[in-house]
């Protein structure tokens, strides 16, 4: 074991927290052509899931895989970029509703073709790794709930 770590567990989340960052910058590398950021390109699948029906910000925030994103802030830069609409619920105008329209369905569909071998950063492994890696992953992550 490296010196720089106090055990194996300590190197454990060196290893997952510098894996993490490399996926990040691969996939914000595909994404700089488009001039979106990760979350941003998240924020947009998610509406495109839920196309031709809106989110409000707290379903989008729910369905994100950055506990700590600023829904506020990513929400506004796609709406300056005419990526989204935001527009008040008409049974409750306290609650806002975020959507595409069918051209920027189109757009986000255009941007996810650029993900669609998005595997490839794991394809490499055998599917009992994969397997095994998933239930580790999930055993770490129910702990912290």
């Amino acid at each position: 074991m490296d010196k720089q770590y106090k055990n194996a567990y300590h190197q454990l989340i060196a290893n997952l927290h510098k894996t993490d960052g490399y996926i990040f910058n691969y996939f914000g590398q595909k994404l700089a052509p488009f001039d979106l950021s990760v979350q941003q390109y998240i924020v947009l699948r998610r509406l495109s899931e839920a196309y031709p029906n809106s989110l409000t910000a707290g379903e989008l925030k729910e369905k994100m895989t950055d506990i700590n994103s600023d829904m506020t802030r990513l929400t506004d830069r796609l709406v300056a970029k005419n990526l989204i609409i935001r527009e008040s619920d008409p049974q409750n105008r306290r609650r806002v509703n975020l959507r595409l329209t069918e051209a920027m369905n189109k757009y986000v569909e255009t941007v996810a073709a650029e993900f669609s071998d998005f595997e490839s950063v794991v394809n490499h492994l055998t599917d009992d790794e994969v397997h095994t890696m998933n239930t580790l992953l999930d055993k770490i992550r129910n702990r912290l709930k």
